[in-house]
């Protein structure tokens, strides 16, 4: 946890929802509306190949093979490691997350706008959710993630559905939702659903 502290006159909104619910959609959304977006992944990326200190705590608990030459983290190998072995998954988790939340916490202090949107597929899961005024999620049939992995993302059906069928179930997190935008529609449904979410933020007491 991070010991820096969050300014009160912002408003942060925490995004997740199962692959290929639509996150990215309600991203672009709150982008245009001039929110900083912040997505978890890509800070993930960020401290794998600059945060030395990670780096090292990192190739010492998992071994020098995961490694490259320039001191980053072949998220590769680590994967291979980490994703079909669930304690070394969580070890793993317990040394990138608090990078995690302080990067986060510095960007939240840094920027301007006074409305942040967190995407992080893991939110409820981690300590992230806990600085969150609002926690959205975003929902859609089974069928449509199919239909989107394979055609978005050029994913075979055998694929699509262990990637799909390896997170929990979205009901586990529409039940923590205060928000939920349904993305089975068309996108003028998505961004219906996301106006009203946003007319509806309230500024957190000063």
């Amino acid at each position: 946890m991070s010991n820096l502290t969050l300014p009160k006159h912002k408003i942060i909104v925490g995004l997740t929802g199962n692959i290929a619910t639509g996150k990215s959609a309600v991203m672009r959304l709150a982008g245009e509306h001039g929110a900083l977006t912040l997505d978890a992944d890509e800070v993930v990326h960020d401290i794998l190949d600059n945060d030395t200190a990670v780096q090292e705590a990192i190739a010492n608990t998992f071994g020098p093979s995961v490694l490259l030459e320039d001191g980053r983290i072949d998220r590769a190998a680590l994967g291979k490691i980490v994703f079909n072995e669930p304690q070394a998954l969580r070890n793993l988790e317990q040394i990138v997350h608090p990078a995690v939340h302080q990067n986060i916490i510095l960007q939240i202090g840094q920027s301007e706008s006074t409305i942040i949107l967190i995407e992080a597929i893991k939110l409820l899961e981690g300590k992230l959710h806990t600085v969150c005024h609002q926690i959205w999620v975003t929902r859609c049939s089974r069928e449509r993630q199919l239909e989107r992995l394979r055609i978005c993302r050029g994913m075979d059906m055998v694929t699509a559905v262990m990637r799909i069928d390896a997170q929990s179930p979205q009901e586990e997190k529409v039940a923590k939702a205060d928000v939920v935008i349904d993305t089975d529609g068309l996108m003028d449904d998505t961004r219906r659903q996301f106006e009203r979410a946003w007319s509806r933020l309230l500024l957190p007491e000063k």
